[in-house]
């Protein structure tokens, strides 16, 4: 590797904690690309390599995010010291910190806006499909255990994921969001079969 050949993807990462840092420093509105290659300390060339524009660094910062969250989310799905219904409020608790956590508030508010439906749209898409085979291990387990009784485990998964969804299509304020995640695995579970 010559001294001028870079590890594309961990420019990328580079950039992305950079944007992310930019954004929970400065917020979302006040933040330009200048501000996010200043601290990522490349040129804009070299952000334009890497993304089209500052939305398009949103979505790789919230992305990052959500795959965190997912490793978090398989872990604590793959528990077996846990119930599945134990594990299932346990998926609905980590939506609900991710909601909470301070360093995306202004992304989360940001891509939540009304103006911005597309973009929150290109994360719903990356997101939310692969919540499914983790929420359908969790109820295959219950059913397996007696716990849930489920005829359709992949419908019931897209169920539970689609009224998770709906608490945000119905504009709740992100300070609300951990009590009714609460709410929604509490309903979850009874449409299960379980409580």
């Amino acid at each position: 590797m010559g001294p001028r050949t870079v590890d594309r993807a961990a420019r990328r990462a580079d950039l992305v904690a950079a944007a992310t840092r930019a954004f929970a420093e400065r917020g979302v509105t006040a933040t330009s690309v200048a501000d996010i290659v200043r601290a990522a300390g490349v040129s804009q060339g070299t952000f334009y390599l890497y993304f089209t524009s500052k939305d398009d660094a949103i979505l790789a910062v919230v992305e990052a995010v959500a795959e965190r969250t997912l490793d978090a989310i398989a872990e604590e799905v793959g528990r077996a010291d846990l119930s599945p219904a134990d594990r299932l409020n346990g998926f609905g608790h980590m939506l609900a910190a991710l909601s909470q956590d301070s360093s995306l508030t202004d992304v989360a508010e940001f891509i939540h806006r009304p103006d911005n439906q597309r973009l929150h749209d290109r994360f719903a898409e990356h997101f939310l499909p692969r919540l499914v085979p983790l929420v359908e291990q969790i109820i295959n387990d219950g059913v397996a255990d007696g716990t849930f009784e489920v005829a359709d485990v992949h419908a019931a998964a897209w169920f539970i994921l689609g009224g998770l969804r709906s608490i945000e299509l119905a504009g709740t304020p992100l300070a609300d969001m951990p009590a009714a995640l609460d709410e929604a695995s509490r309903l979850a579970l009874r449409t299960l079969g379980a409580g």
